[in-house]
């Protein structure tokens, strides 16, 4: 597969009038182009299948879909009481129906498709995962105590928080920047406020989660591009301008998961004075 022209390439355009080069957030007219190689988001397409793979298991039987859920959704009362604190994590691969997943994978892939070529996989996944651990941190401590818990959500809206971090960050190189990020704030306000209707059943404190460690984390370890002198042939080759490696934040990613694992001590303690157990 070649790459495209670069007159042809979605990712960048040159305004009229402007002589420097302009990274486009947006897609540049209507013209079919192909994705070069590089550019392909493998991580987001892996995640993407594993998601669909277990939520197939689950439509092979009742008993199937009864056990992922019995022993893997985030029910904060084992937490507590039994200590199966893999929950966090195991949460963020199941979801309660076709609709879920399909809107879960189908945001995923998206977002993914424009934030893995930038990110790298390295980056990509330390936010998905990190974000979404968030999401179900927050959940833990704030949402329903007795309301099982499911869906990847949380890392989806880590990674919509990242890219609009990332934007905002490179708003003098990007254009229509404003515009991508007005429909970005858009998105993620949208959802939140459907989360607070009355009778949502939608796990809002996950995503106010994956929000927050989206944000924080891009914040500081997304790339640091500059404003190329000629249109890139694709985005990591665009990328390989990057002046924040991620090894010079190894020392705060670290001191991220020990908060992270300070608020769930922290959370685990002070839910039994709420909760009742239920846990025989």
């Amino acid at each position: 597969m070649s790459a495209p022209s670069d007159q042809e390439h979605p990712l960048y355009e040159n305004p009229k009038g402007q002589e420097r080069v302009q990274i486009s957030a947006a897609r540049a007219g209507t013209k079919r182009v192909r994705r070069p190689p590089e550019d392909q988001p493998r991580l987001t397409l892996v995640l993407v299948a594993i998601n669909v793979l277990i939520f197939a298991a689950m439509l092979v039987s009742a008993e199937i879909e009864r056990e992922f859920m019995l022993h893997g959704s985030l029910f904060p009362p084992l937490v507590v009481y039994r200590g199966q604190v893999y929950r966090l994590f195991t949460a963020m691969f199941l979801h309660g129906g076709l609709a879920h997943v399909l809107f879960n994978m189908y945001a995923l892939y998206i977002v993914g498709s424009t934030v893995e070529p930038i990110f790298g996989r390295l980056r990509f996944a330390l936010i998905y995962f990190l974000g979404g651990l968030t999401g179900s941190v927050l959940s833990l401590a704030l949402g329903a105590p007795l309301t099982p818990s499911v869906g990847a959500s949380g890392a989806v809206f880590a990674i919509f928080a990242a890219e609009a971090a990332h934007l905002y960050q490179h708003r003098g190189v990007y254009a229509n920047v404003k515009g991508r990020l007005r429909h970005m704030l858009f998105l993620i306000g949208m959802n939140l406020v459907i989360g607070f209707l009355p009778g949502s059943r939608i796990d809002n404190w996950g995503h106010i989660g994956g929000v927050i460690g989206g944000f924080l984390l891009a914040w500081r370890i997304a790339p640091r591009l500059g404003r190329p002198t000629f249109p890139p042939r694709s985005m990591r080759e665009y990328a390989r301008s990057d002046t924040n490696p991620t090894r010079l934040h190894l020392p705060e990613l670290v001191i991220y998961v020990f908060v992270l694992i300070g608020v769930i001590v922290v959370a685990v303690n002070a839910l039994p004075a709420h909760m009742p157990n239920l846990v025989p």
